[in-house]
């Protein structure tokens, strides 16, 4: 019998990313997009373990870590671009088992939830290296060297992007940081997937602005941001 996960996470290309990942694991995977969404599965349902994003668009998966979902049985991996070290320290006094930087590696991915799924008591946190600068580097880094999952996980994101760049826009256009912050988060750690450190670097940037609040900086990195996805998107056409 197939061992049931909850993936938790409002990026459908990462979510995308996972599921491709896991395809030579013995695993069902569930999909949760929003806290709503995850509370709801948590209700009706066990799993063998759960992994996380932490911020998404209706809170922070800590909201469930904090009601004791992390503690009550299934390891439970978190990952994210922004894990200091006092977040890091938080995460597993709440009861997170494992720990993934975005953007996680296929291996590391893979070694993560084995190591969930085997209930290991103390496995260690695992943190994958800078991304690589170029993207036959990040097939190796990545995607363990296969290149046909590569292209598959590209393929999507380029269909992905052009929502991306229709809702950056227009979220300029009002001046809805929160939004335009969103959109940023998802795409810093997709493009450093994809073997795109620049334009991963100038997402970071955005989204640093829009959580400051600080407008005119964001309209500053909204636009080579918007640029670079448009010419990726040309070169998969």
């Amino acid at each position: 019998m197939s061992a049931r996960l909850l993936l938790i996470e409002d990026d459908s290309s990462i979510a995308r990313f996972v599921a491709l990942a896991l395809e030579e694991l013995d695993v069902d995977l569930v999909t949760a997009g929003t806290l709503a969404e995850a509370r709801e599965q948590l209700a009706q349902q066990r799993f063998a373990a759960v992994i996380t994003d932490l911020m998404l668009p209706d809170g922070s998966s800590i909201e469930l870590m904090e009601a004791g979902h992390a503690r009550q049985g299934a390891p439970w991996i978190a990952f994210s671009a922004g894990l200091t070290p006092e977040r890091l320290a938080a995460l597993h006094e709440l009861g997170v088992r494992q720990t993934l930087r975005k953007p996680v590696s296929l291996t590391a991915l893979m070694d993560a939830v084995s190591s969930a799924l085997q209930s290991s008591p103390t496995p260690a946190p695992v943190a994958d290296p800078p991304p690589p600068a170029r993207r036959t580097a990040a097939i190796d880094e990545h995607f363990a060297g296969d290149a046909a999952m590569f292209e598959a996980f590209l393929g999507g994101c380029l269909t992905r992007f052009a929502d991306d760049l229709q809702r950056g826009h227009a979220a300029l256009a009002s001046a809805d940081l929160a939004t335009l912050r969103h959109v940023s988060h998802g795409l810093k750690a997709v493009l450093s997937l994809i073997g795109e450190p620049a334009l991963a670097q100038h997402a970071r940037d955005l989204e640093d602005a829009c959580a400051a609040n600080e407008p005119a900086e964001a309209a500053r990195h909204w636009p080579p941001l918007a640029q670079g996805l448009e010419a990726l998107r040309r070169q998969g056409r």
